[in-house]
C-alpha cells in the first residue's frame, strides 16, 4: 500500500468514527429526551392517581358519614313513630272514656281548616309564592274573602 492510500484510509475511517459519535451522541439525546418525557409523564400520572385516590378516600368518609346520620335519623325516627302512636294511643283513650271530649271531637271542623287540610303541604316560600299565583292564597281564620260572607 502507498502512503497516500493509507492516510486516506486513516481519514476514512476518523471520518466514520466520527459520523458515528455524532450519531451516537444524537441517539444518546433523543434516549434522554424520550426517558424525560417518560419521566413526567409517569410523575403526572402518578399525581394524577394520587388525585383519585384522595378524591376516593374524601368520597368513602363522606358515605360513612351519610351512613351514620341515615342511622341517626331512621333512630330518631323510630323515637317520632313511637311518641306518635302513644299520643294518639291516649287521645283515643281521653275520647273513649270522656264524653265532653267525644262530642267536641264528633263536630266537624270550620271549612277554612278543612280546605287547608285538603290542600297540599307547602314545602317553601317558592311553594307559597306559587300558590298565590295560581289564586289559591291562604287566609286567616275567620279572614274569608268578601264573597265568601
Amino acid at each position: 500500500m502507498s502512503l497516500p492510500s493509507l492516510s486516506g484510509l486513516r481519514l476514512g475511517i476518523a471520518l466514520a468514527v466520527l459520523a458515528a459519535g455524532g450519531a451516537g451522541y444524537e441517539y444518546t439525546r433523543l434516549l434522554q429526551a424520550r426517558l424525560a418525557g417518560a419521566t413526567a409523564a409517569a410523575s403526572q400520572a402518578r399525581q394524577d392517581a394520587d388525585a383519585r385516590d384522595a378524591v376516593i378516600a374524601r368520597l368513602t368518609t363522606q358515605v360513612r358519614e351519610q351512613d351514620a346520620q341515615r342511622a341517626q335519623l331512621e333512630r330518631t325516627r323510630g323515637q317520632v313513630d313511637a311518641r306518635l302512636a302513644s299520643y294518639q294511643q291516649q287521645l283515643r283513650k281521653l275520647i273513649d272514656e270522656n264524653q265532653a271530649i267525644r262530642a267536641w271531637a264528633d263536630t266537624a271542623l270550620p271549612d277554612d281548616v278543612v280546605r287547608l287540610h285538603a290542600s297540599p303541604a307547602l314545602v317553601g316560600a317558592d311553594d307559597y309564592a306559587q300558590r298565590l299565583r295560581d289564586g289559591d292564597a291562604l287566609h286567616a281564620a275567620g279572614d274569608a274573602p268578601a264573597q265568601q260572607r
